[in-house]
């Protein structure tokens, strides 16, 4: 259980430093902030792809689980997502607006629910394996 508890955690930071570096993405965008450097970019695109990574596992704990609750949360989580990484891509390649947008309110969406959805499975799996 000691395993399960330092994944969600990790996985809580990792949410946590994307949302907050798309944040700051979205702050450039929108001209709040002057620049960003290419760097700041970078990671913030190799956080998004490890939330992704997360979330395909959370997915995949969800399923294992056998009941509905979990799985939906789990869909709506990787739906977000994937809307927010494919949004994120777009504004980089049409620096269109809305696409900036989508990206971060996507993101909400996932980190709320990836939280909600984390609790859920530490306490189903701490629950059903003591």
């Amino acid at each position: 259980m000691d395993r399960m508890f330092k994944l969600t955690m990790s996985t809580t930071i990792v949410l946590f430093t994307t949302f907050i570096l798309g944040l700051i993405r979205a702050m450039v965008d929108v001209g709040k902030i002057k620049t960003m450097s290419s760097e700041i970019l970078y990671f913030h695109i190799v956080f998004a792809s490890i939330t992704g990574i997360l979330s395909i596992f959370l997915f995949s704990l969800a399923r294992k689980t056998g009941l509905l609750f979990p799985k939906v949360l789990a869909t709506i989580n990787l739906s977000a997502i994937s809307t927010a990484g494919f949004s994120g891509l777009m504004y980089l390649w049409s620096n269109k607006y809305i696409f900036s947008l989508s990206m971060l309110y996507s993101f909400e969406i996932a980190f709320g629910v990836s939280s909600m959805l984390i609790g859920y499975l530490y306490c189903f799996y701490k629950i059903c394996f003591r």
